[in-house]
């Protein structure tokens, strides 16, 4: 439930203005930089890109999309369906001043409130029963809410849970795990994460299917591990990488103590993602002998 405001382009004698440049846009607000185009393409009229992704690195939590909607004539600035109160001090800043410069006003932000708007696209995915796993991509990685997460932003303080659990997930230095999906012979599908020697590592509490797989998976029985990977060397060649176990990720979770993980939480709500601490050693070798 992206949320999209609309500014009709300004009017003259002769027609409607010439489409500001995505440049122009850009520099209505200080420090905004676009995530999608290097800064050659950004000369262009913005008609000229289908979209644009903004943010300010250093404040930004999630980015927005400004885009010219050739057959409304005019510019829309679409919201995700979460972000945190300093991404929206970006993005009012710039519908305003890009509201200023048309001599036109904004349709949607009459009336509009963040707060609200956050609780409401909480209660949206609280509707939805079947929906397990909300997916959020952040300025860097992603996040991952379950139904109990969501059901604490909808507390007096959730707002500010939620915008201290991003900032955990974001300024995390560990490496974010990713998921291989492999057919076996039988018409399974294998999902595979890794977990390798040494390295500070974020794995999900309950594996999922990305959104990019989602259709093609659907239907699929899948079958969830992990590959426990050993590293020699310096760790610069591809050889270097030896998967000496592969484990059912839940028995993994099971077996891996706590000592050696935290939540990517202050609040210890059930967010979906664990920071493993580097395991090495004896310790790195004994959960490879497990079954």
């Amino acid at each position: 439930m992206a949320k999209t405001f609309f500014i009709p382009n300004k009017e003259s004698i002769l027609g409607q203005q010439e489409v500001l440049t995505a440049k122009y846009i850009l520099a209505l607000v200080e420090g905004s930089e676009s995530h999608s185009y290097d800064v050659v393409y950004l000369r262009q009229p913005l008609n000229r890109l289908e979209y644009m992704e903004c943010g300010i690195v250093g404040q930004s939590q999630f980015l927005f999309k400004v885009n010219y909607a050739d057959s409304r004539k005019g510019y829309q600035v679409v919201i995700p369906d979460f972000l945190t109160r300093a991404d929206w001090e970006i993005v009012e800043p710039l519908l305003q001043a890009l509201s200023s410069k048309l001599g036109q006003a904004v349709e949607g932000l009459e009336g509009f409130d963040f707060e609200a708007y956050f609780r409401q696209t909480v209660k949206h995915y609280l509707v939805d029963k079947a929906v397990r796993l909300v997916y959020c991509q952040e300025l860097f990685s992603p996040i991952y809410l379950n139904k109990e997460c969501l059901e604490r932003f909808l507390a007096e303080d959730g707002l500010a849970c939620f915008e201290e659990l991003v900032k955990k997930v974001q300024g995390s230095d560990a490496y974010l795990a990713s998921v291989k999906f492999y057919p076996d012979a039988q018409g399974k599908v294998h999902g595979i994460y890794h977990l390798a020697q040494g390295v500070k590592t974020i794995l999900p509490k309950e594996p999922f299917v990305p959104v990019p797989y989602t259709e093609q998976l659907a239907r699929k029985e899948l079958v969830w591990e992990i590959d426990l990977v050993k590293i020699s060397g310096d760790g610069s060649k591809a050889e270097d990488y030896q998967a000496i176990a592969r484990l059912d990720y839940a028995r993994f979770l099971d077996l891996l103590p706590e000592a050696f993980y935290q939540q990517l939480d202050a609040n210890q709500l059930d967010a979906n993602q664990l920071e493993v601490q580097p395991i090495l050693g004896q310790d790195f070798e004994g959960l490879a002998q497990e079954k």
